[in-house]
């Protein structure tokens, strides 16, 4: 591996750390933004009007004329399954969107080249889990809202990014540990080397 590959590398590395920042960005306005449930109303004029609209923590009511009266808690009843459901929903996002942010530090570590070995399995393994619990928010919340609004969509780009992420950025740490291996031997692997040889 030459020049051109530490390039291509670095283009894969920068690829997985752009597609990370973003997935994070829109996971993130989509879990904050309460548009992910739209519910309206048909007028006898033939207008639609939002009536509320919710995501996993709050609630929002708006007016006839389309502002925001109010924003609360989403369910205030803990006898509810539904309840339990969000919130399950809530903390499985949240859990997903620290995995992201910190799989995007150990990437641009990657990216500097931090000639630690460990990163290289640490950073897709925690792209993985962190698909994981993005995935089972998305489950869990389904059972209690309808995904018809931008923040829906928003959160489902961010995992489908995520998922980009993990991808690319698990070719690209195979390629630098296979690169580390075959370039600087560790005296473990010369001794091993020799036994078999003798």
């Amino acid at each position: 591996m030459g020049e051109s590959a530490t390039f291509a590398n670095q283009i894969l590395v920068s690829t997985s750390v752009i597609s990370a920042a973003f997935a994070l960005t829109l996971a993130s306005v989509g879990i904050g933004t309460p548009q992910w449930q739209i519910n309206t109303i048909n007028t006898t004029y033939g207008e639609i009007l939002i009536v509320n609209t919710a995501n996993f923590f709050y609630a929002c009511r708006y007016n006839l004329a389309g502002e925001i009266l109010e924003c609360g808690e989403r369910i205030r009843n803990r006898s509810i399954s539904s309840y339990y459901r969000i919130n399950t929903a809530a903390g499985f996002s949240i859990i997903g969107l620290i995995l992201i942010f910190i799989a995007t530090v150990a990437i641009i570590f990657m990216f500097f080249g931090e000639k630690h070995q460990w990163i290289y399995l640490v950073t897709p393994v925690l792209l993985f889990v962190a698909c994981l619990f993005m995935l089972a928010a998305l489950a869990e919340g389904s059972q209690v809202l309808f995904s018809n609004g931008y923040s829906a969509y928003l959160y489902r780009v961010g995992h489908l990014l995520t998922i980009f992420s993990l991808l690319v950025n698990s070719i690209v740490a195979g390629r630098m540990f296979q690169y580390e291996l075959l370039s600087k031997p560790s005296q473990n692997v010369k001794n091993q080397l020799y036994k078999i040889v003798v």
